[in-house]
């Protein structure tokens, strides 16, 4: 009971202790807050990655694609591991938008097979009500909303409707990137009026022949109505990325189903009521997982399913098989190797509290040396006096870990909160802090020359400080009531943006703590703060009680 007694009544009236707790605090806050920020980032490529791509892919091994997916899909839709699959057309080519052409890479989808396995429906921006806006339409004063204005439903089926029917092109949703005239505003929101629905662009494609050359025809051209825009999560795919439709590209690029008359290969002459049939190529076939089944066990599903596919086929190279994990692993990788660099060292950096309390706790031995003879005079064991601070060191890392946890998740929860008011109100703060403190400045000296006069330094001194105070923030409050723009100036000229929308992909910061992290991170603290006790408590133990009584 005296050990719970002592550690108690040390940590209520000792400064030391609670300087050991603030620096456990700290630190704990700080490696929550990193990892938690980082894992978050990782977690939203991650989960972008997934959703951008399936659960495993059927790649070709080249651009030319593989023939006979139509039946390869069948055996793979079968599958009890599958829940759907999808193919796609995938290439390389140039969009020209209003006189800027750029890079793409332009993907032949079926979008209501490929909805089912990536969340493309989920990324589309714009719908009908931001038309209605845009035009002044009130739908509610119609029965229907007019088919060109339905910009989800067209995207869903990358069919032109309404009037852009007499473009006689095909439609296509293009990332909000694409799109040379689309801006981010300051919370990284884009607007509808800089979109490019409705607008015609031209996409221009390299066939290739099977053997890879480029076809003969040249590269091929075509108009495309842009039926919507969409926002995928990763910057990348955003600034680069052209949806049409499957059959259309597959067209485009001379991967369709082709028949003509059959030649002799030994005279090259016709054979008359023969005919030769090339069958249609794709780039790839993207899947989707049943419920139940885990990646690694689709994976093996399908890859047995693409072996079965390429015996039956007599194909000597068939197409590759990955999960979406090991498509995207060199980028994945690097953000988890940053993660854990960036935590590693902040641990290393944490190494201070452990010194911090070792530090305390060996002035402490020294400062209660005497208490300790007393102790162990009266019958206090060394293991008695070694736990005692051991305790101690448990107690300071108990109550520093809970308010570095506590602190952090404050942090954490509100770092977009944060974050917007360092962007937006840090210079009207900033105001309010320098009036307040001049004020409080002038007052305090003045009032220090009055006192001490009167030999009433410090009370005058605090008095004045106080009133000037008030004055000061009551003289910034009418000056940002009365000049005009005032606070604009002021917070645009003194702003912090840690995370700045118009320059990072994500609109927001990641602001969720895992409990799993937060706990693994607490317990260290604690267990830190029980090592940095060891030494001193040892030290503590090992006094013989007669010297310790002696002690000056």
């Amino acid at each position: 009971m005296y050990k719970l007694t002592l550690i108690l009544k040390y940590l209520r009236r000792k400064l030391g202790p609670m300087f050991a707790a603030l620096a456990v605090m700290l630190c704990t806050a700080m490696v929550i807050i990193v990892i938690s920020v980082m894992g978050g980032f990782l977690d939203l490529l991650q989960t972008s990655a997934k959703q951008l791509t399936g659960d495993v892919s059927v790649q070709a091994r080249s651009l030319t694609g593989f023939a006979h997916y139509e039946d390869l899909a069948a055996a793979v839709s079968a599958l009890p591991e599958v829940s759907a699959v999808s193919p796609v057309v995938s290439t390389f080519g140039m969009i020209n938008l209003d006189g800027h052409t750029i890079g793409v890479n332009i993907m032949g989808i079926e979008p209501g097979s490929f909805s089912k396995i990536v969340r493309y429906e989920d990324t589309l921006m714009w719908s009908a009500d931001d038309m209605s806006e845009r035009y002044g339409f009130d739908p509610s004063e119609s029965k229907a909303t007019p088919p060109a204005f339905d910009l989800r439903g067209m995207a869903m089926t990358l069919e032109p409707d309404g009037f852009l029917k007499g473009y006689n092109a095909p439609g296509m949703v293009i990332g909000v990137e694409v799109n040379p005239y689309q801006y981010r505003d300051e919370q990284g929101r884009y607007g509808f009026s800089n979109s490019a629905a409705h607008q015609t662009a031209a996409l221009t494609v390299l066939p290739l022949t099977e053997r890879g050359a480029p076809a003969d025809l040249g590269p091929s051209y075509t108009n495309a109505v842009i039926l919507n825009e969409f926002k995928s999560g990763l910057y990348e795919i955003d600034r680069g990325q052209v949806f049409v439709r499957f059959d259309v590209l597959q067209k485009l690029l001379g991967m369709d189903r082709k028949e003509g008359p059959a030649f002799d290969p030994e005279t090259g002459e016709e054979i008359p009521g023969a005919m030769s049939v090339k069958p249609a190529r794709t780039s790839e076939i993207v899947v989707r997982g049943a419920e139940g089944y885990r990646l690694e066990q689709v994976h093996s599903a399908v890859q047995g399913a693409v072996a079965a596919f390429a015996e039956a086929r007599s194909i000597s190279i068939p197409p590759v098989v990955r999960t979406w994990e090991q498509r995207h692993a060199q980028f994945i990788n690097a953000v988890k190797n940053e993660k854990g660099m960036v935590t590693f060292l902040f641990i290393i950096i944490s190494v201070v509290a452990v010194v911090m309390v070792a530090t305390t706790f060996y002035m402490t031995v020294l400062e209660k040396t005497r208490d300790i003879g007393v102790l162990r005079a009266v019958g206090a064991s060394q293991a008695g006096v070694l736990s005692l601070f051991l305790g101690y060191g448990l107690a300071v890392g108990v109550v520093g870990s809970l308010l570095g946890l506590a602190l952090a998740l404050e942090i954490v929860w509100h770092l977009n909160e944060i974050q917007y008011w360092l962007a937006n109100g840090l210079g009207v703060s900033a105001h309010y802090a320098w009036c307040a403190g001049g004020g409080a400045l002038i007052g305090a000296v003045v009032g220090g020359v009055i006192g001490y006069f009167r030999r009433k330094t410090l009370s005058n001194a605090v008095s004045l400080a106080l009133l000037l105070m008030l004055v000061g923030l009551i003289g910034a409050w009418i000056s940002l009531d009365q000049v005009e723009d005032l606070a604009y100036k002021l917070n645009h000229a003194i702003s912090f943006k840690m995370w700045d929308p118009q320059t990072y992909f994500f609109d927001r910061i990641p602001d969720k703590v895992k409990f799993y992290d937060a706990l693994f991170i607490v317990l260290g603290a604690i267990v830190s703060s029980v090592v940095g006790a060891l030494i001193p408590a040892v030290l503590a133990a090992r006094l013989d009680p007669v010297e310790a009584l002696r002690y000056e």
